[in-house]
């Protein structure tokens, strides 16, 4: 599969449509490719965990006799090379990013790497900021109140360090997970400035972190209604991290948190109930701007609340596994199969032309050509 430069996009589009057929307004995943994508991801992780567990031992062999109980500055004498060994690693992954991700433009492989370089190089700032509090700090308060400043520092050093990844290779995950390390720097912030009003307000700063990733991927979508483009892919991962927050958010507003949970307790008929109108909800929704990616973080729940609702009709054991999973298999199957159908019905009242079609592309017809502007 051939993907091509293109410059009015700002990036990789998608495969040559000269060589093969491409489907008409789908959802595509470029970000494999064949087996061989796969067989190089499985190495890349196995060597990023040999290359991990390989300094950490050669570190350790150099400073094991530097440790001393009784005096403190010796930890920080010992940690300083643990956390070079973490940003050393952390470059080898860049470098390899450079081959893979920036020269070879294989993205699944990328993924792996980038995943590699954000562990090690979080490592690397979270060492760093506790070796370096120094003797300026006189209690044991003091420590602790710039301790609990580590998670925003670390968390807002990593977003800096993705969105520099993304900019360089142009890994639409890597929007994905720079839009959640946002939230995270944001939600680390408010800890520092009031954990209390974090805890009490837990429900509504997930709501509005998925809102956020959520609106993000429409702005990219909007950006690329015939999803063919980078931004359509940046788009997919921006919503694929905004589901769950958005879903179990709203499940635990309107009461059906024991759901969200895995939880089957008697009397939740109601909740059953409510947590099938949210899933229809994000149905809805995922049909309207035509993403998948809504709809699938509700299915555990879905399930849930249908096995809920079977066992008040009086069935039990094992019928009701399988009611539940005919029931939900099924309506997953009808609604692949009539996707564009049901589409074609459900926006046709919207403009076919602006911005609010850019939100909500127009379905086309069998011989159409997807919206585009």
């Amino acid at each position: 599969m051939t993907y091509q430069l293109d410059a009015t996009a700002g990036g990789y589009a998608a495969p040559d449509l000269t060589r093969e057929a491409r489907p008409v307004g789908e959802e595509e995943l470029r970000f494999i490719r064949n087996f061989h994508d796969v067989f190089l991801s499985i190495g890349l992780g196995l060597f990023a965990g040999g290359l991990g567990l390989f300094s950490f031992l050669v570190v350790g062999s150099e400073v094991s006799g530097v440790f001393d109980f009784d005096d403190p500055g010796s930890f920080r004498r010992a940690g300083w090379p643990f956390v070079g060994a973490a940003f050393f690693n952390a470059a080898v992954m860049w470098l390899l990013a450079e081959f893979f991700a920036r020269g070879r433009r294989l993205f699944l492989p990328s993924i792996v790497i980038l995943l590699a370089f954000v562990q090690f190089f979080s490592g690397g700032v979270a060492g760093a900021y506790a070796l370096s509090l120094g003797g300026d700090i006189d209690s044991a308060r003091e420590a602790g109140d710039v301790l609990r400043a580590m998670p925003f520092a670390v968390a807002g050093a990593t977003t800096l360090a993705i969105f520099a990844y993304y900019f360089r290779m142009r890994l639409p995950f890597a929007m994905g997970l720079a839009g959640v390390c946002v939230v995270l720097t944001a939600i680390a912030g408010i800890a520092y400035v009031n954990a209390d009003a974090l805890t009490n307000a837990a429900v509504a700063v997930m709501f509005l972190a998925g809102a956020f990733l959520f609106a993000l991927g429409v702005f990219f979508d909007a950006r690329d209604p015939a999803r063919r483009t980078r931004y359509s892919d940046n788009a997919f991962w921006l919503h694929f991290f905004a589901a769950p927050l958005i879903f179990y958010s709203v499940i635990t507003l309107v009461g059906g948190d024991s759901l969200a949970n895995g939880a089957i307790t008697a009397g939740s008929g109601a909740a059953a109930l409510m947590t099938l109108i949210v899933v229809s909800a994000f149905a809805i929704l995922s049909l309207l701007i035509n993403r998948r990616a809504l709809l699938v973080s509700g299915l555990i729940s879905a399930a849930i609340a249908i096995a809920i609702l079977v066992r008040e009709t009086g069935l039990s054991g094992a019928w009701i596994g399988a009611v539940t999973l005919l029931s939900l298999g099924g309506a997953m199957v009808l609604l692949g199969a009539g996707w564009h159908a049901v589409r074609r019905v459900l926006v046709a009242p919207f403009p076919k032309e602006g911005l609010i079609a850019r939100i909500v592309p127009p379905e086309p017809g069998p011989d159409e050509e997807p919206f585009e502007e």
